[in-house]
């Protein structure tokens, strides 16, 4: 059974948090203005932000000395903030920014989108090599 600890539990789940409020605060300084001017700016930006978390989770893995056995794990407690407070600033999108373009809400969903994408792929990918080497 792959289990983490509740300090690894805790401090996933508050970088998580953190790569969440900083990507949503990119995004917001940045989205209508900037990003969604031009696709490859936008599209850039969306890897280059889900580059930024990956990179978090690395980082947050290298303090706890996690086991590559469990960064699955790590990633979903990782990925969790992210996604509940994804899906609230989509419920409420209209009502937090409301001088917005109504397409903003669908390419905001992407850029988290991109981000998530990113971190499943790389925990999986190491999860698999660390399963085909156990054998």
């Amino acid at each position: 059974m792959v289990v983490v600890s509740k300090e690894d539990g805790l401090t996933f789940g508050l970088a998580g948090l953190l790569a969440f409020l900083v990507s949503t605060g990119w995004y917001a300084a940045f989205g209508s203005g900037l990003l969604e001017k031009a696709f490859w700016f936008y599209a850039a930006n969306a890897f280059l932000v889900g580059g930024a978390v990956v990179f978090l989770f690395h980082v947050a893995s290298r303090v706890r000395r996690l086991q590559r056995r469990n960064r699955l794990l790590a990633a979903a407690i990782f990925a969790a903030p992210g996604l509940i407070g994804a899906g609230i600033m989509l419920a409420l999108f209209r009502d937090i920014f409301p001088t917005w373009d109504p397409v903003s809400l669908g390419r905001y969903a992407a850029f988290v989108l991109v981000g998530d994408a990113l971190l499943a792929s790389v925990a999986l990918d190491r999860s698999r090599r660390a399963a085909s080497r156990a054998r």
